[in-house]
């Protein structure tokens, strides 16, 4: 019986000591053995700065049953134990802790700055200068314009890359642009900018008068230039209309030309105009085609049906309009050409181009299209004009000689492909006879007929016909002929005009 009671006794103990052992559970939050976690580090170090090998703690001091581990992401930087091999330069590593918490696992990670172990010694900054000449313009030495100091590392070689600067080159010769930095600032780099130089060459029409080379910047001071029997007005940069300011610095290859006038000649242009003082020849040529040109705002051929009711009117007869060959009034009204069609005064087959109603182009131009029995029209066909009429030449009216000159005049100068020539026939883009038109051009002055078209031509397409208001262009252009200024008188008694040929 006591034995019975004796191994009762000692299975109830042995059952007490497991159930004990059993029921042991954690009594510390993942928070709290976080915040209990200590690591051991060199004197002055931690997370944000690790110089020397640290020691990572492998269980909690909470309590030593609590294990912990560690993972490095870097072990050849810091490894499980805590070790730390510095790299060169300062680098962030990723530790990632278990921790085991009576079978309840969690993770977390740390990171560490390690600092480099980079032996270097500190860099030394000074400083250097460069400095920056330009070229006198008066002589040929150099005068220091901008001084830039500049901070860098002492042994650096440095270099400066010229900027470039217009009108200038750098002078390789004199300029010294590499160096190295040192310690006292005592380097110092310079660029010589040397100046380009231009030619100006001064003419009076094509007769070369002077030839200069000047540097970039130079102002010029030029003498007034003396012909006999003219008088110097003023110079123009070659194809250009408006006088040269000679206070403005040189700054490329220049062209002048000497404008002179006449002593003789009694004309002063002022309005349309201007500009115009002492032209002739060339000059008078490139002054009249760039004036044309830029008032030019053309129409198409189809718009000029209804355009030249306007500007060759019957002033006795309202409605009508003047046929240019035969001379007669006939009804304004386009009726699609039958009555009268658009006659190309210099021939449409002669322009080069193409003559359609949707068109703006030379075979559109109102000044050259004037209104035309069809039948006459045909009959001049594309012939040239002369002094009588052959299977070459047309002979016009005596009352149009004049204006029929005038207009070949204003399409010579105003389209740079077309000439006049002293023949009774040419080739495409040729007119004449131009000894003929001379003549009639003086045998048969500007009328009121002639200016009214001029003024409603303008108003149509902008520009006017040079020759009409100043019939002395002609022989200033093409040789001498008699005439006189309309272009005043135009103006001075436009509401006549007008009223003259008021309906």
């Amino acid at each position: 019986m006591k034995k019975i009671v004796w191994m009762a006794t000692i299975l109830l103990s042995a059952f007490i000591l497991f159930s004990c052992e059993v029921e042991e559970q954690p009594t510390y939050t993942a928070q709290e053995i976080i915040n209990a976690l200590e690591i051991e580090y060199q004197e002055g170090d931690s997370k944000d700065h690790v110089t020397g090998s640290m020691v990572f703690p492998l269980t909690s001091p909470l309590d030593e049953k609590i294990k912990i581990s560690w993972v490095s992401e870097a072990p050849s930087i810091i490894d499980y134990f805590g070790t730390v091999n510095r790299p060169d330069e300062d680098t962030f590593v990723d530790v990632t802790y278990t921790v085991d918490n009576y079978g309840s696992k969690f993770s977390a990670v740390m990171t560490f700055t390690v600092i480099g172990d980079d032996d270097t010694p500190p860099i030394e900054l000074s400083t250097y200068t460069v400095n920056y000449y330009y070229e006198n313009i008066e002589d040929d030495e150099f005068t220091l314009v901008e001084s830039v100091e500049i901070e860098d590392s002492v042994g650096e070689n440095v270099f400066v890359n010229p900027e470039n600067v217009e009108g200038f080159v750098v002078d390789n010769a004199q300029s010294v642009t590499t160096g190295t930095v040192l310690l006292d600032g005592s380097l110092t780099l310079s660029v010589y900018y040397q100046r380009q130089t231009y030619t100006v060459m001064l003419y009076d029409q094509d007769q070369l008068i002077d030839e200069m080379t000047v540097k970039h910047g130079y102002v010029l001071s030029l003498e007034d230039p003396l012909k006999e029997d003219y008088e110097f007005l003023e110079w123009r940069k070659q194809n250009e209309v408006t006088a040269y300011d000679l206070s403005t610095p040189v700054a490329s290859n220049l062209t002048l030309k000497a404008i002179f006038k006449a002593i003789d000649d009694p004309y002063t242009y002022t309005g349309y105009y201007e500009g115009a003082d002492g032209l002739e020849g060339e000059q008078l040529i490139v002054f009249l085609n760039q004036l044309i040109n830029s008032t030019f705002d053309g129409v198409t051929y189809g718009d000029a049906r209804y355009m030249l009711d306007e500007t060759d009117r019957d002033p006795n007869q309202s409605g009508n309009l003047i046929l240019v060959y035969l001379g007669t009034s006939v009804s304004g009204v386009w009726d699609s050409g039958n009555t009268w069609n658009r006659e190309h005064v210099w021939p449409q087959s002669l322009l080069g181009v193409s003559a359609d109603n949707s068109t703006v182009n030379s075979a559109s131009d109102l000044h050259n299209l004037k209104p035309s029995d069809p039948a006459e029209n045909s009959s001049r066909g594309n012939k040239f004009f002369g002094n009588s009429t052959t299977s070459q030449t047309y002979e016009p009216r005596d009352e149009v000689k004049g204006d029929i000159a005038r207009i070949l005049f204003y399409m010579d100068i105003m389209y740079d492909e077309l000439s006049l020539i002293a023949a009774n026939e040419g080739n495409t883009y040729q007119m004449g006879n131009l000894d003929a038109l001379l003549a009639w051009h003086t045998e048969d002055p500007v009328d009121d007929f002639e200016m009214y078209r001029n003024q409603k031509i303008e108003a149509f397409q902008g520009n006017r016909n040079p020759f009409i208001d100043h019939p002395e262009f002609a022989g200033k252009i093409y040789g001498n002929t008699q005439t006189v200024s309309t272009y005043e008188v135009t103006y001075m008694f436009g509401s006549m005009i007008e009223n003259v040929y008021a309906v």
